[in-house]
C-alpha cells in the first residue's frame, strides 16, 4: 500500500471513530477518550498527504478558526498566570477539545459518517434512559455495574450531564419526527414518542434545574422550526408553558428545586456563607465578575482562577471554589475579555453557518446545540468539563462538516 493509500484508509479510520463518539461520549469517560484519541493518531498520520489544502479549508473556515483562536488564548494565559506551569497548562487543557473541531470535522465530512453519528447519539441516550427509568423503579437492584439509586435515577452520567445530553436528544428525536411525518410516518411516531420518553425524565424522572431550562429553549426553538406563522408559533409555546406547568404541579421534585430557586434568591447576601446551589452560585458570579473587572484585557491566567477567588473571598464567610459554574465568567477571568469575545462570536459564527448547511434538519439541529450551549453555560462551565466539551467539539464538528468537505477539505484519493 502506497502512503496515499494508508492516508485514505486512516481518514476511513477516523471517519468511523466520529461515528463511534456518538456512542461514547454519553457513555464512558474512558471510552471517549481513547476513541478520540483514536481519530487525532489517525489525522496524525494522514495530514501529510493533503496538509496544505486541508491547512487552508480550516484558516477559511471560521468556526475552526475560532475555536482554535480561544483554545490558543487560553493556552497564552499560561505565560502570565501565577500557578506552577504544570498546573496552568493543566487548567488550559481543558478546553483542549476546541481544538479537536477542526479534526474531527476532517474526518466525518462524509454523509455516511454524519449518519452513523447521529444514530450512535440516539443508541447511548436510549441506554442511559433504560438504566436510568430501570433505576427509578429499581429493577437494576441486583445487577453490577449500573445506577441502582431509586432517588437519584441518572444514566451513566451525573445529573447536569445526564439532563443536558437527554434535552438535546428530545429535540434531535423530534427534528427526525418532523422530518419522517409524510414518508415514514411509523418512524416519526416513534422517533416522537422517544422525545416524549426523553422530556418526561428530564422534567420528571432525574435531578437538575440547568435540563429544565435547556429543554424549555430548544422545546420553544422547535416550535418556531415548525409553526409557519406567528400564530402557530404563539399556540406552540402556550402549549410548551402548559406542559413545564403540568410538570411543576404533577412533580414533588420538579416543584421543590423551582420553589429553592426563589428561597435562595430571596436569603441570599453578599459576602455571607452559603451553601444553597443558587446562593453560591450568585457569588460566584458576583466574585468571578469582581476578577475580570480587575484583569479585563489579560484576565488571571490558566490555572490562578482559585488562587485568585480565594483572594478575593478573604475576609468574609463567602466559600471558595475552583469553578464558578458559568463559561463565559471562567474564560473571562482566566484569559481576558478578547477570549470572552471569541467565544461569543463562536456561537454566532456556529448560528449563521447554519444556514449553508444542506439540510433542514441539519441546521436546525446545529442551532439547537448552540442554544444549549449558549444558556447551559450561563450555569455550568461546560466548555470545561471533560463530557459537555467534547460533545460540543464532536457535535458542532460532526454537522459542519459537510460544508467543509465542500471547501475543500476532501480526503486524498488512494493511489491505484
Amino acid at each position: 500500500m502506497t502512503y496515499r493509500g494508508l492516508a485514505a484508509s486512516a481518514r476511513t479510520g477516523a471517519g468511523g471513530g466520529v461515528a463511534l463518539l456518538g456512542f461514547a461520549i454519553p457513555i464512558s469517560t474512558a471510552f471517549d477518550s481513547v476513541v478520540a484519541a483514536l481519530v487525532v493518531l489517525a489525522w496524525i498520520v494522514a495530514a501529510p498527504a493533503d496538509a496544505r489544502q486541508t491547512l487552508r479549508s480550516i484558516i477559511s473556515y471560521k468556526p475552526a478558526l475560532l475555536a482554535v483562536l480561544l483554545f490558543v488564548a487560553l493556552l497564552a494565559s499560561c505565560a502570565y498566570s501565577n500557578a506552577p506551569l504544570k498546573e496552568s497548562v493543566s487548567a488550559a487543557s481543558k478546553y483542549l477539545d476546541l481544538a479537536l473541531i477542526p479534526i474531527f470535522m476532517w474526518a466525518a465530512a462524509t454523509p455516511g459518517v454524519r449518519k452513523w453519528a447521529l444514530i450512535g447519539f440516539v443508541a447511548a441516550i436510549i441506554l442511559n434512559l433504560l438504566v436510568s427509568y430501570g433505576s427509578a423503579i429499581g429493577v437494576w437492584e441486583s445487577l453490577p455495574g449500573l445506577r441502582t439509586y431509586p432517588r437519584y435515577p441518572i444514566g451513566f452520567r451525573l445529573s447536569v450531564t445526564h439532563n443536558f445530553f437527554v434535552s438535546i436528544a428530545a429535540f434531535a428525536l423530534l427534528l427526525l419526527a418532523r422530518e419522517w411525518r409524510v414518508t415514514r410516518p411509523r418512524a416519526a411516531m416513534f422517533s416522537a414518542a422517544l422525545a416524549l420518553a426523553c422530556i418526561y425524565n428530564v422534567l420528571f424522572v432525574v435531578i437538575g434545574r440547568t435540563g429544565y431550562v435547556v429543554v424549555a429553549a430548544l422545546l420553544i426553538y422547535f416550535a418556531f422550526t415548525v409553526s409557519r406563522s406567528r400564530r402557530s408559533a404563539s399556540v406552540a409555546v402556550l402549549v410548551i408553558t402548559s406542559l413545564l406547568a403540568a410538570a411543576y404541579l404533577g412533580s414533588t421534585a420538579f416543584s421543590a428545586r423551582m420553589q429553592d430557586v426563589a428561597s435562595d434568591l430571596i436569603n441570599w447576601r453578599p459576602g455571607a456563607s452559603d451553601e444553597t446551589s443558587v446562593g453560591q452560585r450568585i457569588g460566584y458570579y458576583r466574585t468571578t465578575a469582581g476578577l475580570v473587572a480587575d484583569h479585563p484585557l489579560t484576565g488571571v491566567g490558566a490555572g490562578a482562577f482559585e488562587t485568585e477567588y480565594r483572594a478575593k473571598v478573604s475576609g468574609t464567610a463567602a466559600p471558595a471554589t475552583s469553578n464558578p459554574h458559568n463559561d463565559y465568567l471562567m474564560i473571562a477571568a482566566q484569559a481576558g475579555l478578547f477570549a470572552l469575545a471569541l467565544l461569543i462570536a463562536l456561537y454566532v459564527t456556529l448560528w449563521r453557518e447554519a444556514k449553508r448547511l444542506a439540510s433542514r434538519l441539519e441546521r436546525d439541529l446545529l442551532r439547537g446545540v448552540v442554544i444549549a450551549f449558549a444558556i447551559g453555560g450561563l450555569f455550568n462551565s461546560f466548555l470545561l468539563d471533560h463530557a459537555e466539551g467534547l460533545f460540543f467539539a464532536w457535535a458542532t464538528a460532526t454537522l459542519l462538516s459537510g460544508t467543509f468537505e465542500r471547501k475543500g477539505g476532501k480526503p486524498p484519493a488512494p493511489a491505484a
